[in-house]
């Protein structure tokens, strides 16, 4: 049975019960607060500094629209204690950080930076932190009031975008064109510049007081360890690829899809533990994001969403349909991404079984809606974005 035979099969009796195949009702214009304060916290790219995308909190068991909120962005939020933190960095817009309650995405602060363009956000120490193109701006989460900031001319806004937070020492790491640059979270002082890996094209990772990031050395696309207390160089990998993934850190190793193969290196050495998994795709390029529960990696690619045993590279499931590759959500259960119906042209925010990959429910957006961004999950509720919303939307178990 293919995927869409057994959603029309089983949603037909079960609608009523879990939000199958609902639809994106945002050009009704109706409002409905989620039925609980959405809990968890999605701190930066990746969810957290390792990059897992492992929220460790539960999708919401049906998926209906709950609220668009009003405030423009095409950037991924940050959340945490039920509220939302975004920006409107665009030139139609005033560039604003801006602060929503997770619930029913009311406007609870907004404070104008006058910025546009790509940009860098992330919690830490009670701060949102944002990285744009002049430098770094800390704002207090309770009220949007400016604690510091820190202008840095050598920044580049093509880079500000990949920026890591260590919540365990309050430091903020930033890429730029020339390398990795470290700054403390309290007053934004710097504390290290780490020239020796420029050409940053993906968020670095930290894990166990050691940051790993993908860059250039002579040219060649390379992982490299670096201490997160002073920035020097433990130790660095050639890679294959032109365009690796981004590095996710497990107990495991550190993941990198690297020339089209997922590929585990030592966290301690960076030696080549093993290849995992080979994706089919015979593209000019390839784009992957890989997120984790620790014991499977969950690759959204141009191949589609692959599960795959990291131990010893089973695949234990594989979608093979359009997903979104910029990244997807892994949840106690469920694995929440942005995917093409199948044989229908609708697309969806689709949560997948964790353990079969069979689809639990389907929220259909329609495939008129180009992607912005990719599904954020927190407990009990699902956070994304796409060309038509204009706004951030949310869905959950809420009322059809």
């Amino acid at each position: 049975m293919d995927r869409r035979t057994f959603l029309t099969t089983t949603c037909a009796g079960t609608a009523a019960l879990s939000g199958c195949l609902s639809s994106l009702p945002w050009t009704s214009g109706g409002n409905t607060p989620l039925p609980e304060v959405p809990g968890g916290s999605w701190t930066q790219h990746g969810a957290d500094a390792a990059n897992t995308f492992a929220p460790d909190v539960a999708a919401p068991s049906r998926a209906s629209h709950a609220w668009t909120s009003a405030a423009f962005t095409r950037w991924d939020p940050v959340i945490v204690d039920g509220t939302i933190y975004t920006t409107n960095f665009d030139p139609s817009n005033d560039g604003s950080a801006i602060a929503l309650d997770a619930r029913d995405g009311s406007e609870r602060w907004r404070t104008t930076l006058d910025r546009e363009g790509r940009h860098g956000r992330a919690l830490v120490d009670g701060r949102f932190i944002v990285a744009h193109g002049s430098g770094l701006v800390a704002l207090d989460t309770r009220d949007g009031t400016v604690d510091w900031r820190r202008p840095n001319e050598s920044f580049d806004e093509r880079f500000t975008e990949l920026l890591a937070v260590d919540r365990s020492t309050g430091t903020i790491v930033v890429s730029y064109a020339d390398g990795l640059r470290a700054f403390e979270a309290a007053e934004g002082q710097q504390r290290w510049k780490a020239p020796e890996l420029p050409g940053q094209r993906v968020t670095p990772a930290i894990a166990d007081g050691t940051v790993y990031a993908v860059g250039s050395v002579d040219g060649a696309a390379t992982l490299a360890a670096l201490a997160l207390a002073d920035g020097s160089v433990r130790w660095t990998r050639s890679l294959d690829g032109r365009s690796p993934s981004a590095p996710v850190v497990t107990d495991r190793g550190v993941l990198v899809v690297d020339d089209r193969t997922l590929v585990v290196h030592d966290r301690e050495t960076g030696d080549r533990r093993g290849e995992r998994h080979s994706f089919d795709y015979d593209g000019t390029t390839f784009d992957a994001t890989v997120a984790t529960d620790g014991g499977t990696a969950f690759v959204t690619s141009d191949d589609g969403l692959t599960a795959v045993d990291i131990a010893d590279g089973t695949t234990r499931w594989q979608y093979d349909e359009w997903v979104y590759t910029a990244g997807c959500s892994v949840g106690t259960e469920t694995v929440v991404a942005m995917a093409d119906g199948g044989e229908s042209t609708d697309r969806t925010i689709t949560a997948f079984d964790r353990e079969t990959g069979e689809a639990r429910w389907d929220y259909v957006i329609d495939g008129f809606h180009t992607p912005s961004i990719p599904p954020s999950l927190a407990d009990g509720a699902v956070f994304f974005a796409t060309s038509s919303s204009d706004g951030l939307v949310a869905i959950g178990d809420v009322p059809e």
